[in-house]
């Protein structure tokens, strides 16, 4: 076992939760830090444990910090931000004034407080707004739309409609008052201008803010969330388009659950999708590196997953780490988790050279397996609560691979009356949280399974006929692997 480092002063291959690790650096080698600060994507979309969180950290944190700050939205006020609404606008538009006024304050804010920043006219503008308001120059985010009304003096920003200055703005209003987002519009574009010139005179060339936990509390996204949601998208992209144009980059980053945009619908959602979106997917060599740049932070120069693992092969000729993998939803937090059981798997040989080993591997798959499970209830149960039933359904199947018929049976007999759905809607929602994916058929004869985590581009195939149980929820559901017949 020459070249191999011992396990046995290592605690952990890290923590699962990505706001608790400290190898930040790790996102310098992917593309998603060079998506961001490049302007080339100002949304972000994963499932839960793909890296949000530890992306926002980078820029609050990392090297990027000067110049951007995270916004955490944990805890919220979002029944008061329900109340800022534009009626003047359409449904889709409603809280996009409200948003891009909280967007400029924090802007003005985050200016104002870099170190070291020089006084300038129109930087004391901006302060003298911010103190007037909220009392100096970094107001909670919580804070920036509860008062009742946003005062202006001469002195300070001097917004217009139609050449009438406004002397202030009222946050509360009236069922039939459509000129809130005018006033509130105007107000925001003040702001800005101010902004955007004093970031010129102190020589700032961008400012970022990093959108996080928006989905903190959130149990189901009913209409109104989601248009409050819309409305921050869209707000992001008119500041960061705007901003562009005076030559000062500018980008609002938003962070969401890739479940959550997928139940919002406006008209410019694909064409975002498509051009001004990075999406969080891990690929096995992706994941592999940050193991190894976590492993070279705890243990040293050269340690490597090689050389903290046996070499043998397991059972049919997999290595440990696709094994681990092909158990995973390709995210970090599912490899750290399997990993950590296998460490404490390992260490209990109390052996001098402490390695993982294929029976570490096997041994722990039960509670790996009762941890996904747990991730799942999270992650489905808020949609769909009573899921559990259908994964009881492939529990009385038994096998890992079933016929949509077969599931069918087995579902109507578990399926209680308050579930309100059926057995081909329960299959399409278990894919749409990768708990089975679908049999595919080339042209050439040859099958695959899809399964959405990996593939989330495949969409649903309503003519789909076989399944496959996710390999992670084998040992929690009791299932075996028994080959289908060919049709």
């Amino acid at each position: 076992m020459t070249g191999h480092k011992s396990l046995s002063e290592l605690n952990s291959f890290g923590d699962v939760a990505a706001e608790d690790d400290a190898v930040l650096d790790y996102f310098l080698s992917t593309n998603a830090v060079e998506s961001i600060e490049g302007g080339k994507a100002f949304l972000v979309l994963g499932r839960k444990g793909t890296g949000k969180t530890a992306l926002v950290r980078y820029f609050s944190e990392g090297k990027a910090s000067g110049t951007s700050r995270p916004l955490s939205l944990r805890g919220y006020p979002w029944g008061i931000h329900a109340q800022r609404v534009d009626r003047g606008a359409s449904e889709i538009e409603a809280y996009v004034s409200s948003w891009r006024y909280l967007i400029a304050v924090e802007l003005a804010s985050l200016l104002l407080t870099l170190p070291g920043s020089s006084r300038t006219h129109k930087s004391e503008v901006l302060s003298k707004f911010l103190e007037e308001n909220y009392g100096g120059p970094n107001p909670d985010l919580s804070k920036i739309l509860q008062p009742k009304r946003i005062s202006v003096s001469k002195l300070t920003l001097m917004p217009a409609i139609l050449g009438n200055q406004l002397g202030g703005v009222e946050l509360e209003r009236k069922q039939g008052d459509h000129n809130f987002g005018l006033e509130l519009n105007a107000l925001s574009q003040s702001i800005m201008n101010a902004v955007i010139d004093a970031a010129k005179d102190m020589n700032v060339q961008s400012l970022s803010l990093h959108f996080d936990e928006l989905d903190q509390g959130l149990d189901r996204l009913n209409d109104e969330r989601r248009r409050m949601l819309i409305g921050l998208v869209l707000a992001a992209r008119e500041v960061r388009r705007e901003s562009a144009s005076e030559g000062l980059a500018i980008n609002p980053v938003v962070y969401l659950r890739s479940d959550l945009w997928d139940e919002m619908n406006f008209s410019d959602k694909n064409k975002i999708s498509q051009s001004l979106t990075l999406h969080l997917n891990w690929k096995s060599d992706e994941l592999l590196s940050l193991i190894n740049a976590r492993l070279r932070a705890k243990l040293g120069t050269g340690a490597t997953w090689d050389s903290v693992s046996a070499p043998d092969l397991m059972r049919g000729s997999q290595t440990k780490w696709n094994h681990v993998l092909a158990r995973t939803f390709n995210r970090p937090r599912d490899v750290i988790q399997f990993l950590n059981i296998a460490l404490a798997e390992a260490k209990r040989r109390d052996e001098i050279n402490t390695v993982i080993r294929n029976e570490d591997i096997v041994a722990s798959r039960d509670a790996y397996s009762a941890y996904l499970k747990s991730e799942l209830d999270d992650e489905v149960g808020p949609h769909w609560p009573q899921w559990i039933e259908a994964l009881g359904a492939c529990s009385n199947i038994s096998t890992l691979t079933f016929e949509r018929e077969q599931f069918k049976v087995q579902y109507t007999k578990r399926k209680t009356s308050g579930n309100p759905v059926d057995g081909d809607t329960a299959l399409e929602l278990m894919h749409r949280f990768s708990v089975v994916g679908y049999e595919t058929r080339s042209g050439y004869g040859g099958s695959a399974w899809s399964f959405r985590y990996s593939d989330p581009s495949a969409g649903w195939d309503n003519s789909a006929s076989r399944f496959k149980v996710h390999l992670g929820l084998k040992e929690y559901a009791k299932l075996r692997e028994v080959r289908l017949a060919s049709s």
